[in-house]
């Protein structure tokens, strides 16, 4: 079931977001996969013919320290296996208002589904993988509203590609209608070179980092009367004892 997040809490992710924008450059390096498929013939803008892309996440260590797990946002540039020089920033700044919000609406209902473990896991973060490229590459960024169509495009199916993976991405796009699902996310941007969605250049690979934002609800139980009254002589026990040990020791 769809719940709706509270604008306070998508203005406080939005600031964070804002905030890392600040942060200096990092190096980034990939090391691995993790979850995910191959996709089989997909047509992506990186190349001018189909290919046998892997979709899913990456592995990826930042600053030779921190292991982390990230999306592709970027289907016009390669990975690196060598440490890059990658800037930080927010999905507003680099996609608009419009596309930032389908993909926090993406991650908020469908990116728990990626981290699962077996074939579910791997199809999940396959498709949810193309869905981000369908996003990102929409045939036209100026129409209101998603367009999810890859029979078309920049992000285009073939006669080759994996029809389950396709399916499971058409799914997971038909779900963002503009109510978030119950978990929410602050992002790490990291960009690297001028394509950001908008053609080929040179650079490398832009991936998107998930940190799930927790939410902590404390309640106050008001006690009850006889409870109270109890509570009450209990203090007051304790202040003449105290009372009582503070004058025996001035006597002393």
């Amino acid at each position: 079931m769809k719940t709706s997040i509270p604008k306070s809490a998508l203005l406080a992710a939005g600031i964070l977001a804002t905030s890392s924008a600040l942060a200096a450059p990092v190096f980034i390096k990939e090391t691995g996969l993790s979850n995910g498929m191959a996709t089989g013939g997909l047509l992506l803008p990186i190349n001018s013919t189909p290919l046998n892309y892997w979709s899913g996440l990456q592995t990826l260590l930042i600053n030779n320290s921190d292991k982390v797990l990230a999306f592709c946002v970027d289907p016009w540039e390669w990975s690196s296996s060598a440490n890059q020089s990658y800037s930080t920033n927010n999905l507003d700044a680099i996609f608009g208002t419009a596309k930032a919000g389908f993909i926090s609406e993406l991650y908020s209902e469908s990116y728990a589904s990626t981290l699962t473990t077996g074939s579910a896991g791997n199809l999940n973060a396959a498709a949810f993988q193309l869905a981000l490229w369908e996003i990102i590459t929409d045939d036209n960024p100026n129409a209101a509203g998603l367009q999810s169509s890859f029979s078309n495009g920049l992000v285009q199916k073939t006669g080759s590609t994996d029809m389950s993976i396709v399916r499971s991405a058409t799914v997971m796009l038909g779900r963002i209608d503009g109510v978030y699902g119950s978990d929410s996310y602050i992002f790490d941007l990291y960009t690297s070179g001028k394509s950001l969605g908008e053609g080929r250049v040179s650079g490398y690979q832009d991936f998107l980092v998930a940190s799930k934002q927790e939410t902590f609800i404390t309640t106050t139980k008001v006690p009850e009367p006889g409870a109270f009254s109890l509570m009450l002589g209990a203090l007051g026990g304790m202040g003449l004892l105290a009372l009582r040990r503070r004058q025996a020791t001035v006597k002393a």
